[in-house]
């Protein structure tokens, strides 16, 4: 487990250092790959993608956006993760 451990937060730290400043704000280029990527994941918006031509539900345009999505809510993860989660993540459930 404590290589699993020292895994995650090594990964975190990696992920905080691409995009973050020292005091946890995003550093200026970051913000706008951030931003970007916000918009493009759908971070806030549905992922339900109606078909244009059919104007039904498009299942595989939907499944693409949650898969950009599940990108951005992993970034997300990392960027935010306290070290009680981290922790808490790494040890096993009983």
């Amino acid at each position: 487990m404590i290589a699993a451990f020292r895994r995650l937060l090594n990964r975190r730290r990696a992920y905080r250092s691409t995009f973050l400043m020292d005091d946890g704000r995003p550093n200026p280029q970051a913000e706008i790959v951030l931003a970007d990527l916000k918009r493009f994941c759908r971070a806030q918006t549905s992922t339900v993608t109606i078909n244009p031509i059919t104007k039904s539900v498009d299942p595989m345009a939907m499944a693409m956006a949650e898969g950009r999505r599940e990108v951005w809510n992993r970034l997300q993860s990392f960027l935010n993760i306290s070290d009680k989660e981290l922790s808490e993540i790494s040890e096993p459930t009983e």
